[in-house]
């Protein structure tokens, strides 16, 4: 079969989990900007997602999906400015609760989403455009069109390979199947689809969060899971005892969780 007459847009929209909903996932970003609060450290990802970027000191960087500031924060004092874009008031304001513990003047956070008119936001182009494990749009060609659109020197963003974040084992101990959707394969056929010759990389590492206690472990579970019957609610209290221990006063997983992400980065010669 010829890759190009499959219609790899169609295909990715398929696959996807949920249908996409800007009120809904502003509530549900909303919903997680506590915990995503405590990862503007950096760690493994983004140390690699970084390697790749390489910012330099004169860059504009337009970080869509910004989030709580995973990335903007670790990227400010490496570059001129960052305009950091996310569809959640309260993700923007985590971060700027940071910028200001921080002394951090050069992040400009913006509320916006992907189907949002970014012109009338008065967004311009910035040299690099990334889009971190963001990916979440209702047509993945139009979001790619438009990355270029605001991009100079270069696009940047990362997908799941396979099932990314998620833990198999977990809706396997529930009764669930493990929907991840379309992991990076998908996004790349398309990326070739449109003529973009894009550089690819992996990314692996071991999920190494904390809990302060089980109840904040379950309830990130319950994050990545929604709605459980009580049926459910009891099969995971006991994954999670079986899963998690208390060391040191905090809660972490008895074995490592590997965690793999696919980062694609090329030039914007294409433009839609």
């Amino acid at each position: 079969m010829d890759i190009q007459a499959i219609d790899w847009n169609e295909v990715w929209k398929n696959r996807q989990t949920r249908v996409y909903d800007d009120e809904q996932n502003q509530a549900y970003w909303d919903g997680r900007a506590r915990s995503f609060a405590l990862t503007t450290d950096g760690g493994d990802y983004v140390a690699r997602f970084l390697e790749v970027v390489k910012p330099e000191p004169e860059y504009r960087v337009l970080d869509v999906g910004c989030a709580a500031g995973t990335l903007a924060v670790q990227l400010a004092s490496r570059v001129h400015q960052v305009t950091a874009l996310d569809i959640s008031p309260m993700m923007l304001d985590r971060l700027q609760a940071t910028c200001k513990q921080r002394g951090i003047q050069n992040i400009q956070p913006v509320q916006a989403s992907w189907t949002d008119d970014w012109d009338r936001l008065a967004i311009e182009p910035h040299d690099v455009v990334i889009a971190s494990r963001s990916l979440i749009v209702p047509d993945l060609r139009q979001a790619i069109e438009k990355l270029n659109r605001y991009a100079i020197r270069r696009v940047c963003i990362s997908t799941p390979v396979g099932v990314g974040p998620l833990d198999p084992v977990m809706f396997q101990a529930i009764g669930r199947p493990c929907n991840f959707g379309a992991d990076y394969i998908y996004v790349y056929n398309l990326l070739y689809q449109l003529g973009i010759n894009a550089n690819l990389h992996f990314i692996a590492y071991q999920e190494n969060r904390t809990y302060q206690d089980k109840d904040a472990v379950v309830t990130a579970m319950r994050h990545r899971i929604g709605e459980l019957l009580p049926q459910e609610e009891r099969a995971l209290q006991e994954y999670v005892d079986r899963t998690f221990v208390c060391r040191e006063g905090t809660w972490q997983r008895v074995e490592p969780h590997i965690i793999r992400w696919a980062v694609m980065w090329w030039s914007p010669q294409y433009k839609g």
